[in-house]
């Protein structure tokens, strides 16, 4: 998936401080979601979901592992049952 297609999930992974799967964000990771949101010009580039603790983000800020659990467990192979 896109970054495009998971805005919604984004903005609601900011207001809530959680993961998809309930679980907390850092300040870290939060401050990596508004960089997701703010960057308009990577609104294509793939997501990227965290096995560790479910967050979902762009692939761009998270190159060494995950930046709110530190799991190396990612994934770009994202569906629609994922962000559910």
């Amino acid at each position: 998936m896109k970054v495009s297609e998971v805005i919604n999930i984004l903005k609601m992974e900011k207001a809530l401080k959680r993961t998809p799967s309930g679980r907390p964000i850092t300040d870290y990771a939060l401050e990596a979601i508004d960089a997701t949101l703010a960057d308009q010009k990577n609104l294509e580039v793939e997501v990227i979901k965290c096995y560790g603790c479910c967050i979902i983000l762009s692939s761009l800020l998270v190159p060494s592992g995950c930046c709110n659990c530190g799991s190396k467990d990612l994934n770009t192979n994202i569906t629609q049952a994922d962000i559910k």
